[in-house]
């Protein structure tokens, strides 16, 4: 079978198969290709059978999804088993019948322009970890959560332009909206959930390191040692003593940094925060034996010329490979890069032309 470069160069991307490989074996090339066939044909994903994103709301409320991209489910109470919840029910019944839950519109929207889709993803890491990567293999394995995505309480000390009064507790605050730190620990919302299984833990906020709600988590689970746990953080807070002596047990721990910008737009873009403090965290946490730091990079007409000095201080960091350690996402609302004029998105796509090497460009230049 012969394929052209563009469904070559769609595979490299979104199967992450290596360019060598792509340029050397045209076996190689027609079997991946079956692959992506059959991969875009499916609907399945394994973070929908085996996945749990769990948001909290001040209140016994929350809120739940397969994954943080995902169409959550509407509030409620509770402490049932979250996997069984009907919302997931739903979602899971319409990949049996091969059909796309609306609720996952974020994957079929990047994988439509080539851009390597957080399904595919979930994929590479389940395989990787021996885990179902087939709806046959997920229904064999029914209810067993793999994976957590946790949003802890939205309280936090920034008011990240970029944000809004759902994660951050200040921005709250302007709103009249009162989060009170504390709340967090009055529930526990996976008192449900089996969690035995689980192989992954990723946190999320608000600050997840500004509270103690990610330790009772992560004190729930009876063996850390086969747990991969990872934060997205804004940079702020250093881990407390109780915080590093759970991760010494886990399996492996990551955290990205949640950067847009150094310096003085760093400052501007994530109020009140001052950036000689947070680069000193993120500098101290790269120290840390064992634990591999990425910068997750979020872009918009705020930063989009901003982006080479940040990429240029990480990889002045000590073993910091921005090629495989530095991501950028784009921002959503009115700092989008779609809500611009045809004049802009040229001058935004020259810019970004010098980034055109790395895994994340297509999928940020094709998305506006």
């Amino acid at each position: 079978m012969i394929i052209d470069t563009a469904v070559a160069d769609y595979a490299k991307g979104l199967l992450r198969v290596p360019s060598e490989i792509i340029t050397v074996s045209q076996e190689t090339i027609d079997r991946e290709a079956a692959e992506l066939k059959e991969f875009l044909s499916s609907s399945y994903c394994p973070l929908i059978f085996h996945g749990l994103y769990a948001r909290r709301f001040p209140g016994d409320t929350q809120q739940v999804a397969p994954c943080c991209l995902a169409k959550p489910s509407q509030r409620f109470s509770g402490h049932d088993d979250l996997m069984s919840n009907r919302h997931l029910e739903n979602i899971r019944n319409d990949v049996r019948n091969n059909q796309k839950p609306e609720a996952c519109e974020h994957c079929w929207e990047n994988e439509s322009y080539g851009g390597y889709s957080p399904r595919a993803i979930a994929i590479d890491k389940y395989k990787a970890k021996n885990l179902p990567v087939t709806l046959q293999q997920s229904e064999l394995n029914k209810d067993k959560c793999y994976s957590i995505d946790y949003n802890t309480l939205p309280i936090c000390n920034a008011k990240c332009v970029i944000c809004s009064s759902k994660y951050s507790s200040l921005w709250a605050a302007d709103e009249g909206i009162k989060i009170i730190a504390g709340d967090e620990l009055k529930y526990d919302h996976l008192l449900g959930t089996d969690l035995d299984d689980v192989k992954s833990i990723y946190f999320n906020g608000g600050e997840p390191l500004l509270t103690g709600e990610h330790l009772t988590l992560l004190k729930k689970i009876k063996d850390l040692s086969n747990v991969d746990i990872s934060y997205n953080t804004n940079g702020s807070c250093y881990p407390s003593a109780e915080t590093l002596s759970l991760w010494d047990q886990a399996k492996s721990v990551q955290i990205f940094f949640s950067i847009d910008g150094i310096g003085k737009r760093f400052e501007e873009t994530r109020t009140p925060l001052k950036w000689a403090k947070v680069s000193g965290v993120i500098k101290k946490v790269n120290l840390l034996d064992g634990i591999p730091i990425s910068c997750a990079y979020t872009i918009g007409t705020h930063n989009v010329f901003d982006l080479e000095d940040t990429i240029n201080w990480f990889a002045s960091l000590p073993n910091f490979d921005v090629t495989s350690n530095f991501y950028v996402h784009t921002v959503y609302g009115a700092l989008s890069l779609q809500q611009t004029t045809p004049q802009e998105k040229e001058l935004f796509k020259s810019e970004l032309l010098k980034f055109k090497d790395f895994d994340w460009y297509n999928e940020i230049v094709n998305s506006f």
